[in-house]
């Protein structure tokens, strides 16, 4: 597979969108989509293939426009590569909504907010790919501190917010810990004399 089939925008290699090919041209994009991206999506290869934002190597634009041959993209992965949700997804085995859900619990990094999208490097969708499953552990391993920490007698138990703050986790995720933790407490059989 080459990086143009893979759909992610190669490494160094700036995109641009139907609207900025239009601007160039002086059109506004609707009239630019009448005269002139037939011919030209006919030529030029979009780089993100069945994603309803369009993108294009911006080097293959100018040459398509000045009547060169267009240069051929990277014809190998490159860690730098910027991927898409669906193409992070296509690569971790899962739907594009999990990649967002993994980006906001810091699952998977934040992203890069490019194109009005949130885009990952293929280095770190390769990451998270190459280290499996991990979240199981982490998480059972939290609440079984939580629950320690709530028995604890001089020890205020956090709220929610706290919670979320202190572990850096969604405000709904300390909440289902927190849950979790006085289940696990709650469990535990009771040691006092």
């Amino acid at each position: 597979m080459t990086g143009a089939e893979i759909g992610a925008v190669p490494q160094g290699r700036p995109a641009v969108t139907e609207a900025d090919l239009a601007a160039a041209r002086g059109r506004d994009v609707k009239t630019w989509r009448t005269r002139d991206a037939a011919t030209f999506r006919a030529h030029v290869p979009v780089l993100n293939p069945g994603e309803r934002l369009r993108l294009y190597d911006q080097a293959q634009a100018e040459a398509y426009h000045a009547g060169r041959p267009l240069p051929a993209l990277p014809a190998e992965p490159h860690p730098g590569d910027l991927l898409s949700d669906q193409e992070a997804a296509d690569v971790l085995g899962i739907s594009r909504h999990t990649v967002r859900a993994y980006a906001s619990t810091g699952y998977l990094p934040p992203g890069l907010e490019l194109y009005g999208r949130r885009w990952w490097t293929r280095h770190d969708v390769d990451a998270r790919h190459a280290a499996g499953d991990q979240r199981s552990a982490p998480r059972e391993t939290a609440v079984r501190d939580l629950a320690a920490e709530l028995t604890h007698p001089d020890t205020q138990p956090p709220s929610a917010a706290d919670l979320a703050a202190r572990d850096q986790i969604s405000t709904r995720t300390a909440r289902r810990r927190l849950t979790a933790a006085h289940q696990l407490h709650d469990e535990q059989p009771d040691t006092k004399p």
